[in-house]
């Protein structure tokens, strides 16, 4: 076997015992060195690698300078953001307090017409319940009403079903309109 191949396999497993860790730590220029002791051109190799890793550090330095520029550039409109969105909150509020008297005008219609409707159920369900108590009466033959007790409280009735009738239907009126305050409110908020 001839003394370059030897010395070239030498110094092949000297390398792989430092690339993967094995074997005795050694100097990386002394490694340099026997690289270059047994292939003179591999000096231009390394001179060219460390002319690269010299212009690589370059610009992972102006990367690092560019990159500390920009995360300031970030954190200045982060601020510029924040301030944007806290005035447009305040903006948006003292506009929105423009309607306010309109929505207290829209809730205090809403609540008296729920009062008078209150009212109005309230005389409804009176006059259902006097009607259902006479329709019992008429319809109770242990009674023995007589034909003219029988006629005063069918007319005593149909008097109650005529004032109901009305009654009822201002109910509805009333009820609809709630439902459409109720609406104007919804689109009052904001």
């Amino acid at each position: 076997m001839n003394s370059r191949v030897f010395s070239l396999s030498a110094v092949v497993l000297v390398f792989l015992f430092f690339v993967c860790g094995c074997g005795p730590r050694q100097n990386i220029e002394e490694i340099k060195s026997a690289l270059v002791d047994f292939d003179p051109s591999f000096k231009e190799v390394l001179d060219k690698k460390a002319d690269i890793d010299a212009q690589i550090e370059t610009l992972k330095g102006e990367f690092r300078t560019r990159q500390g520029e920009v995360n300031s550039k970030i954190m200045e409109l982060e601020e510029e953001l924040k301030a944007a969105r806290k005035e447009l909150y305040a903006k948006t509020k003292e506009l929105s307090s423009r309607l306010e008297p309109d929505r207290q005008r829209v809730n205090l219609k809403i609540e008296e017409i729920k009062m008078k409707l209150a009212g109005k159920e309230a005389r409804a369900a009176s006059i259902k319940s006097s009607i259902k108590n006479q329709n019992g009466l008429l319809g109770n033959k242990k009674l023995n009403l007589s034909d003219q007790e029988q006629a005063e409280l069918r007319g005593s009735i149909e008097k109650s079903m005529r004032e109901l009738t009305p009654l009822e239907e201002e109910i509805a009126v009333l009820r609809r309109e709630i439902q459409l305050y109720r609406q104007e409110s919804r689109l009052l908020k904001y």
